[in-house]
């Protein structure tokens, strides 16, 4: 298991961008995010200056939503409406249980549509038409009808870290393991690029004892803002 430094999990959206995914990046100032058919979220600095608020509602665009983490400034309410407001969970796989799967399969642009709509049956956050192209993906099918029953994969690329995401099982298919299955192969698929896996998911999130039971250590808890640009 690699001994990454943690330093980069401080503002991983930020150090994702301007580090090893910049080829996806947009920025205006000091504000960076991900091409719109990528991902939806936003890095900026902890302390938010009257331009960087101007430079993030003209990044994102009028009506358009946005993401602050972690925010430590007062919000200019003439420009951003705010729309959900939650607690973002971080949990770090130093010690986690990771094992190849033979039976899991390395998901593909012809998979997204169906991709797609598990991600919308089940919500366990955004996925665009392009975000496959953060990383690797991995499926289980169901052997007798081929359909698509569980997936998870990578997003985030930090220095020495990948975070796991889009973990999730259709309503059919759940209790049988896949869920812990898919992100420990996902896991060892991260090891063996020479990275630690991390991930993030909301305080509410029942799964959370999954991803303890699977080695994973909470490391922090910070709030998470959805604003609309007025």
């Amino acid at each position: 298991m690699s001994s990454a430094d943690p330093a980069p999990l401080d503002d991983p959206f930020t150090n994702a961008l301007c580090g090893p995914q910049i080829r996806f990046a947009r920025s205006r100032g000091r504000i960076v995010t991900f091409d719109p058919e990528v991902s939806v979220f936003f890095g900026h600095p902890r302390e938010m200056t009257a331009q960087d608020y101007a430079d993030l509602a003209e990044l994102a665009g009028t009506g358009r939503t946005t993401s602050l983490r972690d925010r430590q400034s007062r919000l200019p309410e003439d420009l951003f409406t705010r729309v959900a407001e939650f607690e973002l969970v971080q949990y770090t796989g130093l010690t986690v249980v990771a094992a190849h799967d033979p039976e899991l399969i390395r998901l593909g642009p012809a998979d997204v549509p169906e991709m797609t709509a598990l991600v919308e049956l089940t919500e366990p956050g955004p996925f665009l038409p392009r975000t496959i192209e953060l990383g690797v993906y991995l499926g289980y099918r169901d052997p007798g009808t081929g359909r698509l029953l569980a997936m998870a994969g990578q997003r985030l690329h930090l220095p020495g870290w990948i975070e796991i995401s889009a973990v999730c099982t259709h309503p059919d298919a759940r209790g049988r393991g896949l869920a812990s299955r898919l992100i420990r192969a996902v896991s060892a698929l991260i090891i063996d690029d020479g990275s630690t896996p991390f991930l993030h998911t909301t305080a509410d999130n029942p799964a959370q004892s999954l991803y303890r039971a699977l080695g994973f250590e909470l490391r922090s808890n910070v709030g998470l803002e959805i604003l609309r640009v007025r």
